[in-house]
């Protein structure tokens, strides 16, 4: 008698652990997994913690032909995170980190053609053109923008800007 209810103690543990785990894994796949974390970064002319925070997410999606896409992932510390998709230059994760002054040229375009006063789309009808998502996180100001057809002309180029400052030899292939 005694022998049956250690076992059915232990089958209720084990049912109930089981139960623990899957709730743990549930919450773990509910968590945006695509987008790399943010972490804490040490300067090394400062010694004092940097709060690394994503500043700029731009997606170009992939249309019926052979448009590249691809994410780029940049953060307020100036890395990069890269993710080439289809008919992509870079195929695969890569990463670098952007200068100083590729930073400055970046934020000093965002401001000049008031990104954050821009239309939140630019779209139409039209089924066979890849878009370009663009998201800021700025001075305390978050804007995303979907720019698929007829977006303004300084947005393109802040568009092209990022690509010219990511999308170069300098991406390093990060093992899967």
């Amino acid at each position: 008698m005694k022998s049956t209810l250690y076992i059915l103690i232990l089958i209720l543990f084990s049912v109930n652990a089981c139960k623990t785990q899957e709730k743990t894994q549930d919450r773990a796949v509910k968590e945006d997994t695509t987008a790399p974390k943010e972490t804490e970064i040490t300067q090394q002319t400062d010694p004092t913690p940097v709060k690394e925070s994503l500043f700029i997410t731009m997606e170009r999606t992939p249309c019926l032909g052979m448009c590249p896409s691809y994410v780029i992932w940049i953060y307020n510390t100036g890395r990069v995170d890269y993710e080439g998709r289809t008919f992509a230059k870079k195929e695969g994760k890569h990463t670098k980190t952007l200068s100083k002054d590729a930073m400055d040229e970046i934020t000093n375009m965002i401001k000049e053609i008031g990104f954050f006063n821009l239309e939140d789309k630019y779209d139409a009808q039209v089924t066979d053109i890849p878009s370009c998502i663009i998201s800021v996180n700025l001075d305390g100001k978050k804007k995303k923008i979907l720019d698929r057809y007829e977006g303004p002309k300084s947005l393109r180029n802040l568009e092209k800007l990022i690509d010219h400052h990511v999308i170069d030899d300098e991406l390093i292939k990060v093992e899967e």
